[in-house]
């Protein structure tokens, strides 16, 4: 029985830490409708150069990334542009992995029997 107890207390647990953590993300701006929402400072919808460059550490880089996500070229980034220039997830890890040096590949001499 009290091993029981023990049990629904750490599930009831995680499941109140993990429904605190998915609520926090929400409104940490993750995603771009999350940062797209938190940079449009005067909420019109669009980005504008401003308004992203407010949001960058260096803004000679977050110029040059707005530059390029600027697909129109009207001056301002909307959420689909912002989400057409962010690389996707695969491209990522194919980076990644052409970044790392592939191991050697040694050959190996069939078992003697």
């Amino acid at each position: 029985m009290k091993k029981i107890v023990s049990m629904l207390v750490c599930a009831t647990v995680v499941l109140m830490v993990a429904g605190a953590a998915m609520a926090g993300e929400k409104g940490k701006g993750k995603g771009p409708g999350g940062f797209f929402a938190k940079a449009d400072a005067d909420k019109d919808g669009k980005l504008s150069l401003v308004e992203f460059k407010a949001t960058c550490k260096d803004p000679a880089k977050g110029e040059a990334k707005f530059t390029a996500a600027d697909a129109d070229k009207d001056g301002f980034l909307t959420p689909a542009e912002l989400k057409a220039a962010r690389p996707a997830p695969a491209k990522k890890a194919e980076k990644a992995a052409c970044d790392k040096a592939a191991a050697p590949v040694v050959p190996v001499a069939p078992a003697a029997q």
